[in-house]
């Protein structure tokens, strides 16, 4: 019987020198073999069709996942029953991780004697044209991920590129509004953050995106991570970075052999790597488009280990597809860093700096109660008061009513009634708890305390309550700072909301420095009322962040930025 021909494509620049050598070596150990070099314009699909229209039995396709797809594409275009084999020169490689075919050149070159000739299915995709897929279209984060990733990343980082290029988009988490009907079946709208549309196994470098998906069977396993809260979407883009999150409940798998949906906004999607977007996508599965070389671990149903052979008989299922313990502890360290990011819109900054006023504050009363600022403060009080006039008490006695009781309480009901009226009722709700939380912290602290006040100036009204913390610096720091705050989280069409935040900043600053000025308080008196402030205010931005994305999630609506304090 007459040996194969055999016609291999390869881009000569592509994967490292070495592993070029050593397929140019390999290749020299088949007869009836024909390597061609695909030059810069030259368009890979189309060379080949002109190898299957040549009548070639197997046409070899070096490179990754992107020269796997062209090849494929140009194989169905042209209706070629030509066996196509793939040798791993590319970045994931994960077609021929489900294939089975070993990531070692010379050992893949091998399988142009002994693999295992295989009908697989490949997929559809119509959109403003038609694309074929072989191994897997993501979309979503998995879109922006491969958007961003350029050849110099995937030069320098390899298989990690992947890893390295998802902390961004999976930190911002962007939302999209998805319709689906499968199989010509009703609608169905849902939220998601990501779509796996898997013929093959694996993506980006061997991360199991669709572990149960059968090349064979006629079916496109979809993977739909749905919308969620900060610490929800923290935990499965962790998840999702290991391979392990497909029994996460914000996780779903289905089956189907037509898929039709339409998004909003346009979804980004990596077809084998080639990127593209649109608002409308249909997927259609091609039973057995395409022959490919198999290699003995493949299995076309991976939850079973028996095989119907198309040629000779295989092995068992393998670690293809496993990721390497370099791969796994980046992806621990990524899922670190990735957490961090995602929480650290309020949760991890709120937290962190209530955390770090609260010691701040707890250091600095332990100080005070020792008496060991008391110079610091005398010095700081008595250079103020030797440059004060009578006209300038009464002026900064003016601006120190900003942060009186009574001014914040009338203002706070005020702004609530407003704010409830407009139907913000957790805007409302978080303004009023921020101020009763002041008003009740101040109390407590200044009896646990039971600090002295500085002796009384002629012709101040003096206060008669204790003088450590400040209760006009934690209130202002309490209303104007949540005030501004909330309105840079909410004023996205107010052209002047970063001015007004600004302005309502400085107004807090300008209540403590009058405090100092007018010698009611030490400086150890304003910068623990503004401390404790600064605590309680990030505590109730906290909880009202949280609040909001389960509400929404409840409601049903997309989750944006679960993190914010939107």
């Amino acid at each position: 019987m007459p040996a194969p021909r055999i016609c291999v494509l390869f881009n000569p620049k592509a994967g490292a020198a070495t592993q070029i050598d050593d397929l140019r070596t390999a290749l020299r150990r088949h007869p009836n073999v024909t390597v061609r070099e695909i030059g810069p314009d030259q368009n890979l699909g189309e060379m080949a069709a002109d190898a299957a229209r040549e009548r070639f039995d197997v046409l070899a396709v070096a490179g990754g996942d992107g020269t796997a797809h062209a090849a494929v594409n140009g194989l169905v275009a042209a209706s070629a029953r030509t066996t196509l084999a793939v040798f791993p020169l590319g970045t994931g490689n994960d077609l021929c991780r489900t294939l089975g075919i070993p990531l070692d050149v010379p050992a893949a070159v091998e399988l142009l004697r002994t693999g295992r000739p295989r009908g697989i299915d490949v997929i559809r995709i119509d959109t403003d044209q038609t694309k074929f897929s072989v191994n897997v279209v993501t979309g979503g984060i998995s879109g922006e991920v491969t958007a961003g990733l350029t050849k110099e990343i995937k030069e320098a980082w390899g298989p990690l590129a992947y890893l390295r290029g998802a902390v961004g988009p999976l930190a911002t988490a962007p939302v999209y509004r998805v319709s689906f009907r499968m199989d010509h079946g009703l609608a169905e709208q849902i939220d998601l953050h990501n779509l796996v549309v898997a013929n093959g196994r694996t993506a980006a470098g061997g991360v199991p995106v669709a572990p149960l998906a059968n090349p064979e069977d006629g079916l496109m396993e979809v993977v739909i991570i749905r919308a969620g809260d900060t610490l929800d979407m923290a935990v499965v883009s962790a998840r999702v970075i290991a391979g392990d999150y497909h029994e996460d409940e914000f996780v779903e798998r289905r089956k189907c052999r037509h898929l039709a949906i339409e998004s909003d906004p346009p979804l980004p999607l990596s077809i084998d790597g080639e990127v593209t977007d649109g608002r409308r996508f249909t997927f259609e599965v091609v039973p057995k488009a395409v022959r490919v070389l198999t290699g003995p671990e493949y299995r076309p149903d991976p939850t079973t280990d028996a095989i119907e052979e198309d040629a000779e008989p295989g092995g068992t299922l393998g670690g293809a597809g496993a990721q390497t313990l370099r791969q796994r502890l980046f992806a621990f360290v990524a899922a670190v860093l990735l957490l961090t990011i995602r929480w650290a819109r309020v949760y991890v900054v709120g937290l962190l700096v209530a955390g770090t006023a609260t010691i701040g504050f707890g250091l600095l009363a332990r100080q005070v109660m020792a008496g060991s600022w008391q110079e610091l403060n005398l010095s700081v009080h008595n250079a103020l008061r030797a440059g004060a006039t009578p006209g300038w008490d009464r002026g900064v006695g003016v601006l120190t009513g900003l942060g009186g009781t009574w001014f914040i309480v009338t203002v706070t009901a005020v702004l609530v009634g407003v704010l409830a009226a407009g139907k913000r009722y957790l805007d409302a709700a978080t303004l009023l708890a921020v101020q009763v939380g002041c008003l009740l912290l101040q109390l407590v602290l200044k009896a646990v305390f039971a600090y002295p006040r500085p002796d009384a100036i002629p012709g101040i009204d003096w206060p008669t309550s204790y003088s450590f913390p400040s209760g006009h610096s934690l209130q202002s720091v309490g209303l104007y700072g949540s005030l501004a705050i909330l309105l840079v989280a909410h004023g996205s069409r107010v052209p002047w909301r970063w001015a007004g935040a600004v302005a309502l900043a400085l107004v807090a600053v300008f209540v403590c420095w009058s405090r100092l000025y007018l010698g009611v308080h030490w400086l150890t008196d304003v910068i623990g009322g503004a401390l404790a402030g600064v605590v309680w205010v990030s505590v109730c931005l906290v909880v009202r962040a949280n609040v909001r994305a389960r509400a929404k999630r409840r409601a049903g609506e997309p989750v944006t930025q679960p993190a914010s304090v939107r």
